[in-house]
């Protein structure tokens, strides 16, 4: 083992030159209380520890030495002289026999690898005193076993519920549905809820909650997440290649946009803010629409005048994304607003970080959304950092949830890597805002696994040290915990996934966003004209002038011998993007 089972200290390992090599004497350390873990070896050595007490209730002076035990990983002590100092190698218990402790007539004959037998000169415990301590401890080895046998999972345990290590805010899971109101009792810490563990297995008491999702319904949801991990990291390498100028991966947050997005209706308006892929992907964005515009080419519908990544659409009611942070969030108001003046079946969903909840723009929203009674749900993805801030430069309160409740909306909490709770907490929230009018806050806790953008180095700010022992660095603690992961541990154990189906639908994703970039890139630019476009019914004089100009711009220098180039044929010629990751310049 990594550490010591009874005194969490590393084990002594064999010195440099063998077993017969020689350690020089160290201090001993505290015992403590005796863990089962290490009661069997113990009882292995129970006559030498008989005859440690006897010498010391007779008042001897040991000087005692650290053995080491490989294949038990703990500490024995060992006195192989009276009075003397004495060097001792290196044993192997249970593997070789070159440590024997015998007890003969009231004798000790102690056989150390680099010293020759002593013999003690006092009186020893009988043997039949040995044998009673050894039927004791045998009986306590054995209780261990039959309480661990008994004892139910942790997560389990109604008396030490587990408690989530999001670095947004650390609180109890729950797996009860439950949305709470200003006016209710409300804990210290709001509760997590979620319904499927780290391993996928769904958790005790969750029966009742479980969302009943359709087998295709559900393999198309994991579908959605994979195919936007492969084409993550396609893109996330075009832009260190120099192929795109920027890109924002959603790693570790899948399940928050495509969890959300499934759970709602074709007819929802969703109002992203730059880390919703996912949810795009799900109303229906394919990798060439999204490759196009990472492209600026002229198949964009844009026509290049937005950010990488910045998408959208009227038809898929998906709007686009904008670089003004936070401003999402009173859109979504308005458009929650609009549909109720209508009439109509709609709701508006709109999503943030918990560093852009910090902007005015979020309380403004909410009071507004709250005051008109706009069926919108505000849906917080808290993973942890926002772009070179960590929470506790944010807030110090307990999460973002809180806010919703300080203006008068139902808030719930939820487990952001657990598809399966998303799903069913943003279907509750849309029934409930139709329901009683009014809008919903619904805090995903996840994790950001990658860097806020290309732009971006988290190194600078992210936390290192694991929520938990046992892993190298929060990011491979929560890597493993991926909704990716834990979704398709849960498909498979209802037959419904696998890993080979996992790695097919892998690759072909990969070919796919390979093929979109290559083919992205081949496509020409959008007009210049096109810098006049879309927003004016009538384009006003000043414009027209300003178009006039331009162009005549362009004329003078073709004539001059300097024709007017797309930007694309400024560079050298670029070879298609391989599955290799290797981008190579000609002419």
């Amino acid at each position: 083992p990594a550490q010591c089972l009874c005194c969490a200290r590393p084990p002594v390992r064999t010195p440099p030159g063998g077993r017969n090599a020689t350690r020089p004497i160290e201090r001993s350390h505290p015992r403590a209380i005796p863990h089962r873990s290490v009661i069997k070896h113990r009882l292995q050595g129970c006559t030498y520890l008989a005859f440690l007490a006897v010498l010391a209730m007779a008042g001897l002076v040991v000087r005692k030495a650290k053995c080491s035990l490989v294949s038990a990983g703990c500490n024995n002590m060992c006195a192989s002289r009276i009075g003397s100092e004495v060097s001792i190698g290196s044993a192997s218990w249970g593997r070789t026999a070159r440590r024997k402790l015998t007890h003969l007539s009231g004798q000790c004959t102690h056989t150390c690898p680099t010293t020759k037998p002593h013999s003690g000169t006092r009186a020893l415990s009988s043997a039949t005193q040995l044998k009673e301590e050894n039927e004791r401890l045998r009986a306590e080895l054995d209780r261990l076993r039959a309480t661990v046998r008994a004892a139910p999972p942790r997560h389990e345990s109604a008396e030490q519920p587990q408690r989530s290590f999001f670095a947004g805010a650390r609180s109890e899971f729950t797996c009860e549905l439950k949305f709470w109101y200003p006016d209710e009792g409300i804990p210290p810490s709001i509760p997590c809820f979620r319904l499927i563990d780290d391993l996928g297995v769904p958790v005790a008491g969750s029966e009742a909650a479980l969302p009943t999702i359709e087998r295709d319904d559900a393999e198309q949801i994991q579908a959605v997440m994979v195919r936007l991990s492969e084409f993550d990291k396609v893109f996330n390498e075009a832009q260190r290649q120099g192929r795109i100028s920027f890109y924002m991966t959603s790693r570790g947050e899948e399940a928050c946009s495509v969890g959300s997005a499934a759970a709602l209706s074709s007819a929802d308006w969703l109002l992203p803010q730059y880390r919703e892929l996912g949810a795009a992907m799900w109303r229906g964005f394919s990798f060439s629409d999204v490759a196009n515009q990472l492209a600026s080419n002229s198949l964009d519908p844009a026509q290049g005048r937005q950010l990488p990544l910045h998408i959208g659409s009227k038809e898929k009611r998906f709007m686009y994304v904008k670089s003004t942070l936070g401003t999402q969030c009173p859109h979504a108001a308005g458009v929650a607003f609009a549909a109720k003046l209508r009439g109509k079946d709609e709701v508006a969903l709109t999503y943030f970080g918990e560093g852009c909840a910090s902007e005015g723009d979020v309380p403004s929203a909410l009071n507004i959304a709250a005051v008109h009674g706009c069926r919108t749900i505000f849906f917080c993805r808290n993973n942890g950092y926002a772009i070179s801030t960590k929470v506790t430069d944010q807030y110090v309160s307990d999460g973002v949830a809180p806010r919703g409740l300080a203006f008068g909306m139902p808030v719930i909490r939820v487990d952001g890597n657990d598809i399966l709770a998303v799903y069913a907490a943003t279907k509750q929230a849309r029934k409930l805002v139709m329901a009683e009018g009014r809008p919903a806050f619904v805090e995903a806790m996840t994790y950001r696994i990658g860097a806020h953008s290309t732009s971006d180095d988290d190194s600078k700010y992210r936390t290192q040290q694991s929520p938990e022992a046992g892993w190298t660095s929060e990011r491979a603690y929560w890597e493993a915990r991926s909704p990716i992961i834990r979704f398709g541990r849960y498909l498979q154990a209802k037959g419904w996934y696998s890993v080979r189906k996992e790695e097919e639908l892998r690759k072909a994703a990969r070919r796919e966003a390979i093929d979109v970039l290559n083919t992205a890139e081949r496509v020409g630019k959008p007009d210049f004209e096109e810098l006049f476009t879309d927003v004016w019914d009538e384009l006003p004089w000043t414009l027209q002038s300003q178009r006039e100009a331009l162009r005549q711009h362009l004329d003078r220098h073709a004539r001059l011998g300097r024709p007017f180039r797309e930007p694309s044929t400024h560079y050298s010629r670029r070879l298609p993007f391989s599955d290799e990751g290797a981008m190579r310049h000609v002419g």
